[in-house]
């Protein structure tokens, strides 16, 4: 199989090619005048092979969507004999429109799909979608950094309540989860109420993505005020957009671990409060277990 660097995860896909011992395909990405992107794949390189395209759906999200649709037919047009798409961040699963955007690649060419923590099931999908979890690697490293007595495992939301399940399980935790009860009125998220056990424990929020951290950080205020004595969080996907470092900096989040789904811009990276977690042996680990070449 050739694995082929989308532009928005060129480093990702380098660590993924280096633990499997091969070099990825780098196809040329040029801009007119206008904006409009063209994509070249010189078919020497991967005709008549299967072929792994890895492209997270990160900022500029519609601009990234557009580039890699085009990578798809690129790829198509130069002969590859089958197409996987690996989307460690999968745009649009917050909206209905997530089954469009699969029903897109689909379109372009592509035979299935590989995302990691979308943030709801992918209804109606036409392509067969892998879905993985980091939540086996949240707990390796909850479990390496914390002492396990007296923490708790949060759900940010009713939604997010299955995901924590899945950490905690992984952490062989007895303790009761606890949960944010919260509303949304135009846009602006407030909470309503703790449930759950927090009072003198050290809790870490669960969550698959932080976008503008009013969420996490109104939640990390809650437990605080319901008296937790420390507040940590985990969330896979790092879009932080709209003020959100600054929302994290100033929140009593004592830690934010992240992970290289979205390639981290410089900010985030030298933010001390912020650590990023590999998500390459997840991936490479799941390469290695399915044949993607049939």
């Amino acid at each position: 199989m050739k694995i082929i660097a989308g532009y928005s995860s060129v480093n990702l896909t380098h660590a993924v090619c280096k633990m499997l011992d091969t070099k990825p395909v780098l196809p040329t990405y040029k801009r007119f005048s206008d904006g409009e992107i063209s994509v070249d794949i010189a078919q020497k390189d991967i005709q008549d092979d299967a072929c792994l395209l890895i492209h997270s759906l990160s900022e500029p999200v519609n601009e990234t969507i557009i580039a890699l649709l085009l990578t798809i037919n690129a790829l198509k047009q130069s002969g590859a004999k089958k197409i996987v798409v690996c989307l460690p961040y999968l745009a649009y699963t917050r909206q209905t429109a997530a089954s469009l955007i699969t029903s897109l690649i689909d379109a372009a060419g592509a035979h299935k799909c590989i995302t990691i923590d979308p943030h709801t099931t992918i209804r109606n999908a036409i392509i067969p979608i892998d879905a993985l979890s980091t939540a086996q690697l949240f707990a390796d490293h909850i479990k390496a950094t914390h002492n396990l007595q007296n923490l708790v495992i949060v759900a940010p939301d009713q939604g997010g309540v299955e995901r924590c399940k899945h950490v905690r399980d992984a952490l062989e935790l007895t303790s009761s989860l606890a949960c944010i009860d919260k509303i949304r009125v135009d846009g602006l998220c407030t909470v309503q109420a703790v449930h759950g056990d927090v009072l003198g424990k050290r809790c870490v929020i669960v969550d698959d993505i932080i976008d503008t951290g009013t969420t996490l950080c109104n939640a990390a205020e809650a437990l605080i005020q319901n008296g937790a004595l420390e507040v940590f969080a985990y969330c896979t996907h790092g879009v932080l957009s709209g003020g959100a470092l600054d929302r994290v900096k100033q929140s009593p989040i004592m830690n934010l671990v992240i992970t290289n789904t979205i390639a981290p811009k410089i900010e985030i990276i030298k933010t001390p409060k912020i650590e990023i977690l590999n998500i390459t042996l997840i991936l490479t680990n799941h390469l290695q277990k399915n044949r993607y070449t049939d």
